[in-house]
């Protein structure tokens, strides 16, 4: 089995792949100030919970936007599962063809993203990434990553209006019926909600208009199951792009082998 590890700046998420099928997924809360034990004992106590032994893992693959959390990340799969990790970064196979000004700037989940967008749909792609931020990605008709747009997410946005402004309260996270609020609940809802959707088509809009060509969209991220149904864009949800892009740059490196006995 391998296991995949996608770490954001809120959440990791683990995918576990029998050959090329995912068997199972796993969030996790990302914090700065957990230990590699701790996160190992995290780690641990859910693999046994789904009755899969450490030894059935053949190897691990991980993406991340947390340097810190990587190395602890890291550290918790060799002590736990035995096995060396390849870290997505400088000098890892993942057949992306990156065209943008510095491509060692371009975050391992947004490669690992386009990676497993490039496979199946004609290109040009955006493919738009759903978190901390809300980045579209764009990959051109020859399968290049040529560029990408960024955005604070419509969490960070939402909870920055209600934590800077005193009469303003926290609100669930869900659309209203009207793009006009009769209520501050509502109004804020149609803010981040409506206002994100019209900020998703608009820049699809956009960036279709730049490159003078109609794209295949693919969305992702934690958000998007609830935002991209509002959209006026046929838009593909794929919960786990990351973790089967994660996948694919592993098979293409083959790395990973069991390296301890820790039973």
């Amino acid at each position: 089995m391998l296991l995949t590890a996608d770490i954001g700046n809120t959440n990791i998420k683990f995918g576990i792949f029998r050959r090329d099928e995912l068997i199972r997924t796993l969030t996790i809360s990302c914090n700065k100030a957990k230990t590699a034990d701790e996160y190992g004992v995290e780690l641990y106590s859910l693999i046994r919970v789904m009755g899969i032994h450490r030894d059935d893992f053949t190897g691990c693959i991980i993406s991340s936007v947390v340097p810190i959390v990587t190395a602890r990340i890291d550290e918790a799969v060799r002590g736990i599962l035995g096995v060396e990790p390849l870290i997505v970064g400088p000098g890892v196979k993942t057949g992306l063809n990156i065209r943008i000004d510095d491509p060692s700037t371009l975050g391992a989940d947004l490669v690992t993203a386009c990676v497993a967008a490039n496979v199946g749909e004609p290109s040009p792609k955006i493919v738009i990434s759903m978190g901390t931020a809300t980045v579209w990605c764009v990959i051109d008709r020859h399968n290049s990553m040529i560029g990408c747009a960024i955005a604070p997410g419509v969490t960070v946005s939402l909870e920055a209006l209600t934590k800077n402004t005193a009469l303003l309260q926290s609100v669930a996270f869900t659309a209203p019926r009207s793009v006009i609020g009769t209520n501050s609940d509502k109004s804020i809802r149609a803010g981040a909600v409506w206002g994100t959707v019209c900020m998703i088509d608009g820049m699809i809009d956009r960036i279709e208009e730049e490159l003078g060509d109609t794209c295949t969209v693919i969305a992702t991220g934690g958000l998007a199951g609830t935002i991209i149904r509002y959209c006026k864009h046929e838009i593909e949800i794929r919960e786990n792009l990351i973790l089967e892009g994660l996948r694919m740059i592993y098979e293409r490196n083959k790395k990973g082998e069991r390296i301890t006995d820790n039973r």
